[in-house]
């Protein structure tokens, strides 16, 4: 068992493979939000969009809410609905990138801590379903903190693989040299084949951890390091590729 303590260029030609059961995808991306206060980002619906793409090559069960949209109800309901239809050799998988605090996401009317999504909230969805394997992709600042928040009461997992940008100390950042976040940046290239260390075409939780973390660390300068939590073997097939 391995525990991790511890987000785009697109490889053309391939592509990923999704042959066992079904997939299930919710992409979730804020850049303006509802309160002018709030620090606009450039690159978060982009993410999602990009996140999207990726699984539509494999999947046409893909879900993207963006902007004004991603309410916290919206959200919610989007997970209850889409998750709700897998069955138990399925994969079911919620990516988001937008504003994070410690303990959960900032959905789009967000204007003070209750507001927020919290961890608890997307866990207490995606435990429902039967979908055996089930990943969360975060590219939001002080991601990592899950663990120490206080206004998440410890949550439990389970069997869900959390990948998340940052330590809960941690802003993740975006730059204009590149298409996406730091990390949707790395998780997308890892995705589609760069992590593969072995040659196997099956990209695992191990190889994918270790790939976008050096590269987002080693790019940011230190400044940000991705956290990857949850019980979980470290042979865990996140996605397996094909070239065209």
């Amino acid at each position: 068992m391995w525990k991790s303590k511890l987000f785009l260029a697109i490889l053309v030609g391939i592509l990923p493979l999704l042959a066992r059961g079904e997939t299930y995808v919710v992409c979730v991306g804020i850049g303006k939000y509802a309160n002018p206060k709030v620090k606009t980002l450039i690159k978060t619906e982009k993410d999602a969009k990009a996140v999207a793409d990726f699984y539509k090559n494999g999947t046409p069960n893909v879900i993207t809410v963006t902007g004004r949209y991603a309410t916290k109800t919206r959200i919610l309901q989007s997970l209850a609905d889409q998750f709700g239809r897998a069955k138990a050799g399925d994969k079911i998988i919620f990516y988001f990138s937008g504003h994070g605090y410690p303990g959960g996401f900032c959905p789009y009317e967000m204007q003070k801590i209750e507001d927020g999504l919290t961890y608890a909230d997307v866990i207490k969805v995606m435990s429902r379903s039967k979908a055996k394997d089930k990943f969360i992709f975060a590219d939001a600042c002080n991601s990592g903190a899950i663990r120490q928040s206080k206004t998440t009461p410890n949550p439990q997992p389970g069997n869900i693989l959390l990948f998340l940008s940052s330590r809960g100390n941690e802003y993740s950042i975006e730059s204009p040299l590149l298409s996406n976040g730091y990390f949707t940046n790395f998780l997308l290239h890892g995705l589609r084949g760069k992590a593969d260390t072995n040659g196997d075409k099956a990209i695992t939780a191990k190889e994918l951890y270790n790939y976008v973390s050096s590269g987002v660390t080693e790019l940011s300068k230190g400044k940000q390091h991705p956290v990857m939590w949850g019980n979980f073997p470290d042979n865990l097939v996140i996605v397996k590729y094909n070239k065209k």
